[in-house]
């Protein structure tokens, strides 16, 4: 799993050192210069594998082929409506991993005066109301997505989810 894959803490500097930046495994050993060879290779496999992180270049060194890595974005997605239940689980999974490396890379970045916002709800909801508050919320992103002109603008990492629970599953709010 995704979210599992950051625990580990080599894993996770891996992602902090990368940041916004795209880099090859050496730049990235200089970064973490007391991580030893062997496990910072494991480490990229596995971030790698697991799609925290992409190769976005090959580039030729001599006779070897050297990797450029960046952190991985994970593509939008608005509607599981036809996936089946594996599917919105693996999504879920992706999305916390996702919302991991968004807050590592928060924590790195010079936007940290900027308190996040952090706030999870369980609501009762009608399945009318639940589609009610999917529609402002996708109109609220939309428009913000649309206010986009400034040059001003940081950069937002906005996750939502609405997840229809049972109420034995349901924790209180």
């Amino acid at each position: 799993m995704t979210a599992t894959v950051l625990l580990h803490p080599t894993r996770m500097r891996v992602v902090l050192a990368l940041g916004a930046e795209e880099l090859t495994t050496k730049e990235i050993h200089s970064r973490l210069p007391d991580v030893a060879q062997a496990s910072l290779y494991r480490a990229i496999t596995r971030l790698e594998a697991a799609g925290v992180i992409d190769v976005i270049e090959h580039r030729k060194r001599g006779g070897a082929v050297e990797r450029v890595y960046r952190v991985a974005t994970m593509p939008e997605v608005a509607d599981h409506s036809s996936a089946t239940v594996s599917q919105v689980v693996a999504a879920v999974d992706a999305l916390a991993g996702a919302l991991s490396v968004d807050a590592a890379r928060w924590s790195t970045s010079a936007h940290t005066e900027v308190q996040p916002v952090l706030r999870r709800d369980v609501l009762r909801l009608t399945p009318a109301s639940a589609q009610r508050v999917s529609k402002a919320i996708a109109e609220a992103v939309e428009a913000a997505v649309a206010d986009q002109r400034d040059d001003a603008t940081v950069s937002t990492s906005v996750t939502v989810v609405i997840l229809p629970l049972d109420d034995a599953g349901a924790l209180d709010a």
